[in-house]
C-alpha cells in the first residue's frame, strides 16, 4: 500500500484497456517510469487494471529490456495472490515499487497496445458473470498466481514469458471488463502455454 505521503486515485478504478493505458501513459512524465508511480495512477485498490498492465507490457518489445519479464512475473504473483485473499488494497514490496522502466521504452509499449486496446474495448461487454463471480472468480485468479511464479523462471526460455503474460493479460482483461466469456478463453489459453512450459522445462 502506498504511503499517507503519497497520492492515489484510490478506489477511483480504470473500467476499459484504453482508459488504464491512459493512466499508465499519465505515469510517464520523467525519465524514468517507477512502479510506485504506476501503481498512484492506476489506483492502489484497482486489482484487475494492475494485474493487466504488466501482463500487456510483458507482450510488447519492451519485454526485451533485462529483468522486466521477472518484475512483472512477481507483481502478477503478488496482486493476485491479494486478490485471492480479498484484500481492500494492493501492497507491493519497496524494492519492487522502487523498479523503473526508461521512460522512451515504456512510451513506446503503450503506444503499440493503444490501437488494439480500442478494438479489444469495443467488443468487450458484461456477460457469463458467474465466471467472474465468487467463487469462480478465484479460478483466473490462481491461475495468474501461478503463471506469475513461473513467468521469473523461464525469463531465459525465449518468448516463454511473453507466451504465459498473452494468457494472464486475457484473464486480466476479462476481469476488468467482468466479460466471462474473455475469462474462458483465457484459462484455456494460459492452460495450454503453462502445459508447454512445462513440457519444455521437463
Amino acid at each position: 500500500m502506498l504511503s499517507d505521503t503519497e497520492v492515489s486515485r484510490g478506489d477511483d478504478e480504470p473500467h476499459s484497456i484504453g482508459e488504464i493505458l491512459e493512466r499508465a501513459e499519465d505515469a510517464t512524465d520523467s525519465n524514468c517510469v517507477s512502479i510506485r508511480r504506476i501503481v498512484q495512477e492506476l489506483g492502489d485498490a484497482s486489482f484487475a487494471p494492475l494485474l493487466t498492465l504488466p501482463a500487456l507490457i510483458v507482450i510488447t518489445p519492451a519485454s526485451g529490456i533485462p529483468g522486466l519479464s521477472s518484475v512483472c512475473g512477481i507483481c502478477i504473483l503478488l496482486i493476485a495472490m491479494q486478490m485471492v485473499v480479498q484484500r481492500d488494497h494492493v501492497w507491493l514490496p519497496d524494492w519492487l515499487m522502487r523498479r523503473e522502466v526508461p521512460q522512451q521504452r515504456m512510451q513506446q509499449a503503450l503506444q503499440l497496445l493503444k490501437r488494439p486496446a480500442r478494438r479489444l474495448d469495443s467488443v468487450l461487454r458484461q456477460r457469463l458473470h458467474p465466471l467472474v463471480e465468487p467463487p469462480l472468480a478465484i479460478v483466473p485468479q490462481l491461475m495468474c498466481v501461478v503463471a506469475g511464479a513461473m513467468m521469473p523462471v523461464l525469463e531465459l526460455v525465449p518468448f516463454s514469458s511473453s507466451i504465459i503474460g498473452a494468457g494472464v493479460a486475457v484473464l486480466a482483461v476479462g476481469l476488468v471488463a467482468r466479460d466471462g466469456l474473455v475469462i474462458l478463453c483465457g484459462v484455456i489459453g494460459i492452460l495450454a502455454s503453462l502445459g508447454g512450459a512445462i513440457w519444455f522445462l521437463l
